[in-house]
């Protein structure tokens, strides 16, 4: 029992020392894909915000065009009230 115990201390030993280097390796790596997938996701946002917008008719042209339609239902209205 004494051998095994002595046994696992070095197995544990071993390890431990290599689990804290390879974390001192690997945490430059993990935070570089860290700030990749955060700048990566911030692109995508701002593409998509940007596709919308595009998509949407402006202020301007909105106006535009109601008060074309209502010009439109005006002049219909009054022709036909010259009509009747």
């Amino acid at each position: 029992m004494l051998a095994g115990g002595v046994a696992l201390g070095v197995l544990v030993g071993v390890l431990l020392p290599r689990a804290a280097k390879e974390r001192e390796l690997l945490a430059p790596v993990g935070r570089q894909l860290a700030e990749r997938a955060t700048a990566t996701a911030r692109a995508v946002k701002d593409a998509g915000r940007q596709e919308i917008d595009s998509l949407l008719p402006g202020r301007d042209a909105t106006k535009e065009k109601v008060t074309a339609l209502f010009g439109n239902i005006l002049d219909a209205a009054k022709t036909a009230g010259q009509k009747a």
